[in-house]
C-alpha cells in the first residue's frame, strides 16, 4: 500500500507540473490619463454696495463706511490674484465726482490668502491687486468699503460707480 500511496501521489504531482506548464498567460500593462485645465471661479454675496441715503452726520463726517459690506469667494487650483478697476474715472451723478472718492480695503483670516490689502485704497481704473494667495475652494475675503462726500463737492443726487474684479491664475 505504501508503493501505492506513493506512486499515486508522484502521479498527482507530475500531473501538476505537466498542467502548468501547459497553460499560457499573457499580461498586458494599461495607464490612466485625464488633464487638469487651470480652474478658477470667482462669487461675490452681493454686487451692489448700497451706501443709501447719505445724512448730514455722513457730510460733517466727511465718509460713511460700510464694513463687511460684500463677501468673495474664491476658488482656485493655482496660486491666484485678485484685482479691482473703476469701470470709469467718474461717478454718474450731478457732478463728476472721482472714482477715487471711493475707497475699499480687504480682509481675511483664511490662510490660503497669502496678502490682501488692509487699509483703505482709492478705486482706479487701474487694476488693483485686492489679494493674493493659494490654490484651494472657498476661498473667503471680505470687503469694506468708504464713500467720501464734502458739503462744497457732492450737491443733491443720485450716484452710481461700476467697479470689476478680475481673478487670474497665472
Amino acid at each position: 500500500m505504501t508503493k501505492v500511496r506513493t506512486l499515486t501521489v508522484g502521479m498527482l504531482a507530475l500531473g501538476l507540473l505537466v498542467g502548468v506548464a501547459g497553460m499560457a498567460q499573457v499580461t498586458q500593462g494599461s495607464t490612466a490619463t485625464f488633464t487638469v485645465p487651470t480652474l478658477i471661479r470667482l462669487s461675490l454675496s452681493t454686487s451692489t454696495i448700497n451706501f443709501g441715503t447719505l445724512t448730514d452726520q455722513d457730510y460733517d463726517a466727511g465718509q460713511k463706511n460700510l464694513l463687511s459690506a460684500q463677501g468673495i469667494q474664491i476658488w482656485s487650483n493655482k496660486s491666484w490674484t485678485l484685482t479691482v478697476a473703476a469701470n470709469a474715472g467718474t461717478w454718474t451723478g450731478p457732478w463728476a465726482k472721482p472714482s477715487t472718492d471711493l475707497l475699499w480695503r480687504a480682509y481675511s483670516s483664511d490662510g490660503r490668502v497669502s496678502s490682501y490689502v488692509s487699509t483703505f485704497t482709492e478705486l482706479t481704473t487701474g487694476a488693483t491687486q485686492v489679494a493674493a494667495g493659494t490654490r484651494g475652494g472657498n476661498i473667503q475675503l471680505s470687503m469694506d468699503f468708504q464713500v467720501l462726500v464734502s458739503w462744497e463737492n457732492d450737491p443733491a443726487g443720485d450716484y452710481s460707480l461700476a467697479f470689476t474684479y478680475t481673478l487670474t491664475a497665472p
